[in-house]
């Protein structure tokens, strides 16, 4: 990268103290991670790992301008007798920067490009310390720099992952279930969010959305079918199911309708016995943790009017039927659904209560109506509400917070903090959350508003900070 000189006022290096911001005329350059947090910045990985970090500046940059980062030893040392610690640093030939440490504004931003920071442990830190990554940056203007020029994160090699089993005051806490729209989306972006204290991972559950049900008239099958993004990421299990799995995530498969009469509900008896086999050959097969069932877009007036006896008129008997098969051909794995249409209540199968075949059920966005009520035997643990939808701006304004309110296409509104507060969810004993359509790329415009309400989520249903490592992982297949 060709270093430029910055256009506008002398830049001056330093943290995000006030004091420094309003001292001299000029901007202020300070280090922060994917959250903008510039203190307190820890990341976990296991053997090696990379992380980002960014360099922000208190005013836009009028010209080209880059900062260079260098590792520096001595940096420890003087963060050490400020805060009364003794962290040990890496050593310097575990450590990589991108781009020679090289990032660059932009004409007109705030942020830099990110410096990826890899750190190549490789089983040679001891897992039971913290080390630390001591930087230090300038600014590539040729101008006389002030203020503090240096920034300390904090690194843990956790072998052995902590896992995803979090808690809040002693009790467990409530599961956050990713489902990743994988025709658009990479499912391993909810791999960096961890819980700053404990480095347990923020997502309990990745639904990989969705494989489908479907009839071949050909075969007279009921089978569940895969498009190639789903099939993609089935055949490359090692790069994008396993990595999740061995942090703890438990990675679930969708199975949604498709437009023909084979569906949730509206399989006979003897139909849903034999695709619960199917379903569990597919999940052995790539090693899946369970299946999420979503009950939408079957040809349901198609499948009532059929003589053929794999099908019949859509029921909650039909869906209650289908999940019971599905777990017992498989009780070790998970069985979630999504309560809507005819999953919205559920019935006794073979003498088994919903609650004994049924794991978790997750209500629609809208829906504050406590699925225990429509699940007969269900704990409230299994029960999850206040879904949300991370491509849809209109659940994006503070989520959770007091005077929320979501306007629908006819006028009326809904105040979300009626229904939907997430300290009432954690107090009322709810044990699950769904954020649907998860992604997290810089590139999409509602990313910021995902991080501030999951950081808000952290807290309040764990009581820790949220951490980011700040990667976004692309669509990468064919």
């Amino acid at each position: 990268m060709a270093v430029s000189s910055c256009d506008n006022d002398d830049l001056i290096v330093g943290g995000v103290d006030t004091g420094n911001i309003m001292s001299p005329d000029g901007n202020v350059v300070y280090v922060t991670d994917a959250l903008g947090n510039s203190e307190g910045v820890v990341f976990s990985f296991a053997g090696s790992g990379t992380f980002n970090v960014y360099g922000n500046s208190s005013k836009t940059v009028s010209g080209d301008c880059s900062v260079k980062f260098s590792y520096t030893p001595d940096a420890i040392l003087s963060y050490n007798a400020d805060n009364g610690t003794d962290y040990e640093a890496v050593p310097e030939a575990m450590v990589t920067l991108s781009n020679d440490g090289v990032v660059a504004f932009e004409a007109g931003a705030l942020k830099t490009s990110p410096l990826s920071v890899t750190v190549s442990g490789n089983g040679q830190l001891d897992p039971t310390k913290t080390y630390a990554v001591p930087l230090t940056f300038v600014v590539n203007n040729g101008q006389p720099m002030g203020g503090e020029n240096s920034i300390v994160v904090l690194v843990r090699d956790t072998s052995e992952f902590p896992g995803t089993d979090k808690t809040y005051n002693g009790a467990p806490g409530m599961k956050m279930i990713a489902v990743v729209e994988v025709n658009d989306f990479s499912p391993l972006n909810p791999l960096g969010f961890t819980l700053k204290d404990s480095g347990k991972q923020l997502f309990d559950m990745v639904v990989l959305f969705s494989a489908n049900i479907n009839y071949d008239s050909q075969t007279g099958r009921v089978y569940v079918s895969r498009n190639e993004n789903v099939q993609a990421i089935l055949d490359n299990r090692e790069k994008y199911i396993q990595p999740l799995q061995d942090r703890g995530i438990k990675v679930i498969l969708g199975i949604l309708g498709n437009h023909d009469e084979s569906g949730i509900s509206t399989l006979s008896d003897a139909a849903c016995k034999d695709f619960a086999q199917e379903v569990k050959n597919v999940c052995d097969a790539y090693a899946l943790d369970g299946v999420f069932l979503d009950d939408e877009y079957t040809d349901k007036d198609k499948a009532a009017a059929s003589t053929n006896p794999l099908f019949q008129a859509a029921s909650y008997k039909g869906s209650s039927r289908m999940a019971y098969e599905i777990k017992m051909a498989q009780p070790e794995r998970l069985v979630l659904s999504y309560k809507w249409e005819e999953l919205y209540n559920a019935e006794p199968i073979d003498g088994k209560q919903p609650g004994e075949f049924f794991d978790y059920v997750l209500n629609d966005y809208c829906d504050a109506v406590n699925p225990v009520e429509t699940y007969p035997g269900l704990r409230q643990d299994q029960a999850g509400t206040g879904s949300w939808n991370c491509t849809d701006a209109n659940w994006y304004k503070a989520r959770w917070m007091p005077g929320t309110v979501y306007n629908f296409s006819d006028g009326s509104t809904m105040a979300y903090n009626d229904i939907f507060p997430l300290a009432g969810m954690r107090d009322a004993g709810y044990g699950a959350l769904m954020v649907y359509n998860f992604y997290c790329n810089p590139g999409q415009r509602l990313t910021p508003r995902i991080l501030e309400n999951l950081q808000l989520a952290a807290q309040t249903l764990y009581g820790e900070d949220l951490q980011y490592d700040g990667l976004s992982y692309d669509k990468d297949w064919k």
